[in-house]
């Protein structure tokens, strides 16, 4: 039985100017394809309908570009075997295979990050095709709605070159050095974006991330902000983001505040 949800921990917010008819929404999102957490997926679709645009964090339509692609595989064609003594490689490899079932022989030429992905991936089910914002992608193209990113594919880029490789190792090896707090960690934030705990999934989110936190999400909600702002118009907006983007005070709905709008939660 889910929480009852509070006024500052909705995952979905409205947020429109003052004297204005034009209501444009936010929405929180997160990067799976478990059922348990596409709870408001039907509730979306319904608001997406009335909304003139669809922004999701990029262009979803780059997402499998050959630019991309490059920017997720290590420099120079190396591999994790090229970074990591074969010793500590090793116990790596028998760790992730054993865990996760995740054979870094073979996307050892990703980077840790791309990797990371692929384990959260391997441990919530597929119930859906998409994670959540392909999803809404999808159906607002088949409903002729504008669909546009909040952010340029160069910016994303830009984030995947600057992120330290050597700290991505770290991260991967902490996580194959005790799996089941790692399983734990996600399994959590899941329960936390299930019953929409929006303050405390920020908190657990954030935690691992250290001076990251600024390039990955404090810089990103402002230009999510002024995505907004420069590309709506007069004109309704879906605009649908990773949660953890959402509250704080460097979040998405603070600056909007901070710009001008009336925003307030949405509690279904």
């Amino acid at each position: 039985m889910k929480n009852v949800i509070s006024h500052q921990d909705s995952l979905l917010w409205k947020f429109y100017k003052p004297g204005s008819n034009t209501i444009s929404y936010i929405y929180g999102t997160i990067h799976l394809r478990d059922k348990r957490v596409y709870f408001l997926i039907d509730k979306i679709k319904e608001i997406l309908n009335n909304c003139d645009i669809f922004i999701a964090e990029y262009d979803l339509e780059d997402s499998g570009q050959p630019d991309i692609m490059h920017a997720l595989q290590l420099p120079d064609n190396k591999h994790l075997k090229n970074y990591i003594n074969s010793k500590k490689y090793d116990k790596l490899k028998n760790q992730l295979l054993k865990a996760f079932n995740i054979d870094i022989e073979r996307f050892g030429f990703f980077k840790p990050m791309a990797i990371e992905n692929m384990i959260t991936d391997s441990m919530f089910e597929s119930d859906y095709n998409f994670p959540m914002d392909f999803e809404l992608w999808n159906y607002a193209q088949e409903n002729s709605k504008i669909v546009t990113g909040a952010e340029s594919t160069a910016s994303q880029i830009n984030i995947m070159k600057n992120l330290s490789i050597k700290k991505q190792i770290n991260s991967l090896l902490k996580i194959s050095q005790n799996t089941s707090k790692y399983r734990k960690k996600l399994n959590k934030i899941v329960y936390l974006y299930e019953n929409q705990k929006l303050r405390l999934l920020y908190k657990n989110s954030l935690k691992s991330l250290g001076k990251l936190k600024k390039i990955l999400v404090f810089d990103r909600n402002l230009r999510i902000a002024d995505s907004f702002v420069n590309q709506s118009g007069d004109k309704s907006v879906l605009l649908a983001v990773g949660a953890g983007h959402l509250p704080g005070k460097h979040g998405v709905i603070r600056i909007l505040k901070q710009k001008g709008f009336i925003v307030k939660p949405v509690l279904i």
